[in-house]
């Protein structure tokens, strides 16, 4: 048998993990394995990875067929390929222009595979996307019981993956990528918490339609293109929503105020996403949003993920939150701003365990392990281990809740509504009211107006100790500021809509 992972020429260096990762690989071929699901999180190098597997089969005079779920991932795979080195390609695709029956490699679209009497020879299948099922696949591997299968996946959580595969090799985790600084720092909020108790579940999951009401209806629900607003920091950014209709929507809210926007389905054709995603790149957009179409064979500049999509999968879940944890220039962190609950309902996406193929019984859904969930931060909404006492990101000691309410548009605020409050020294609260009496001047307003934004912030009147005097507001002054007038035109365009 030949030698799937010698290669002929000096290559791009692997990394510790990705040569650990071939040798396991290797070692359960050489164990009498042919179906064997490699696990790599976002950012691990699987194009790296699946080059090396495909020059050690070429080497030894080998042919190989990588598949792709979608059709959107096939120039993409070629151009990865290319970028290593590898040259000899063709493509099963209909009416592709690479098309070449003779080329040692063949990227393949799985739907033109479904079509086809007869699957292309090879040496080597490299499956990507392995927890997206194929029936294509599952009965070519039925019908070729001693070809090699290599299945490539970040979540392998789908039921029946334990039936159609015979080892897993888990090449990192996304925790041990993170530590190692290959992947982003990432930190969790939750402004809102939608009460999905009375949506349907229909094959295991919440229904769409139910659950996208529960999103724009409920009073529950923090209003998130406000959070964006204030917290935003115009990071670049993907959102997550409930079905093209909300995605659109939220696409269409953002731009209107003021934040480039776009949204993506699956039928937006190849030449569309490529511009989108190229306006993403250069800035001219600031937010993304689409359904479940960008959560695999993303690449993008992402520091900021807003998942309004509420879900019982843990494999979506790590799907959408891993097309923000890449380490790029000027997005070494990443800010998740959860109004799905999705977080609090599966944990966090570094402790999630891909170790083990799952049978045909149930999908990796709701966790299955015995320790608490994380919990939310009571002054700052942030997302943290269930056991803290203190929140890591605001430093505020944790209560029991009983004393919280959540305001219509979804800020969580204490019941005396000092947003922050107590976290805020006077000279700090005296900084805020000069900043708001800088916006009254900017704008020819009246100086009540900053009295009554003061008090509509903080829940009482300025000090009569604080100076008036104007500064210059900061952008966070200004992002509040913003964030009230939206609210406010909202509620007029309620009241109008329920006089008529």
């Amino acid at each position: 048998m030949f030698d799937l992972f010698q290669s002929p020429a000096k290559k791009k260096e692997l990394r510790a993990y990705q040569a650990d990762a071939l040798q396991t690989l290797k070692n359960s071929i050489l164990a009498g394995n042919r179906r064997i699901v490699l696990v790599l999180p976002t950012g691990a190098g699987k194009t790296l990875i699946a080059a090396k597997i495909v020059e050690g089969a070429l080497s030894k005079g080998g042919q190989v067929v990588f598949t792709a779920p979608m059709i959107s991932l096939i120039d993409q795979t070629i151009a990865a390929f290319e970028s290593e080195g590898l040259t000899d390609i063709g493509v099963i695709q209909a009416d592709h222009p690479r098309t070449n029956a003779r080329a040692a490699v063949q990227v393949a679209s799985v739907q033109t595979l479904v079509r086809r009497d007869q699957m292309p020879t090879a040496s080597v299948v490299l499956i990507d996307e392995a927890h997206v099922y194929s029936k294509a696949v599952v009965d070519w591997m039925d019908a070729e019981p001693n070809l090699i299968f290599v299945g490539l996946t970040a979540t392998p959580g789908r039921k029946g993956m334990a039936q159609e595969w015979q080892d897993i090799v888990v090449g990192t985790t996304t925790r041990q990528l993170i530590d190692a600084g290959y992947l982003s720092q990432f930190t969790v909020y939750a402004p809102s918490e939608p009460d999905l108790s009375g949506v349907k579940i229909v094959a295991g999951e919440y229904q769409a339609k139910g659950a996208q009401e529960v999103m724009e209806a409920s009073g529950l629900v923090g209003d998130i293109l406000q959070n964006y607003i204030l917290h935003g920091e115009g990071r670049p950014t993907l959102g997550f929503g409930m079905t093209v209709a909300h995605a659109k929507r939220m696409a269409e809210e953002f731009t209107d105020a003021g934040i480039p926007s776009a949204y993506v389905e699956a039928r937006t054709d190849t030449l569309e996403r490529k511009a989108l995603q190229q306006q993403f790149k250069d800035g001219k957009l600031q937010v993304i949003w689409s359904v479940r179409t960008m959560t695999t064979g993303v690449d993008l500049p992402v520091s900021g993920i807003i998942d309004a999509a509420p879900t019982r999968s843990a494999m979506l879940h790590q799907q959408k939150i891993g097309r923000g944890l890449r380490v790029n220039e000027g997005t070494e962190d990443l800010k998740i701003w959860d109004h799905a609950g999705n977080t609090l309902r599966l944990g966090f996406v570094d402790e999630l365990d891909w170790s083990e193929l799952r049978d045909g019984t149930r999908e990796t859904k709701e966790r299955e392990r015995k320790e608490p969930l994380p919990k939310k931060c009571q002054d700052c909404a942030n997302v943290m281990p269930p056991k803290c006492k203190e929140c890591p990101v605001c430093g505020a000691a944790q209560q029991p809740p009983s004393g919280w309410i959540e305001t219509e548009d979804g800020d969580l605020v204490p019941i005396n509504r000092e947003v922050g409050a107590r976290d805020m020294s006077q000279a700090d609260k005296s900084g805020f009211y000069s900043e708001l009496l800088g916006v009254a001047k900017d704008r020819g307003y009246n100086p009540g107006w900053a009295f009554h934004k003061y008090k509509e912030k903080f829940g009482i009147q300025p000090a009569n100790t604080f100076p008036k005097l104007a500064k210059q507001p900061s952008a966070k002054v200004l992002s509040w500021v913003r964030s009230r007038q939206i609210a406010y035109a909202k509620s007029k365009s309620k009241e109008a809509s329920h006089a008529n």
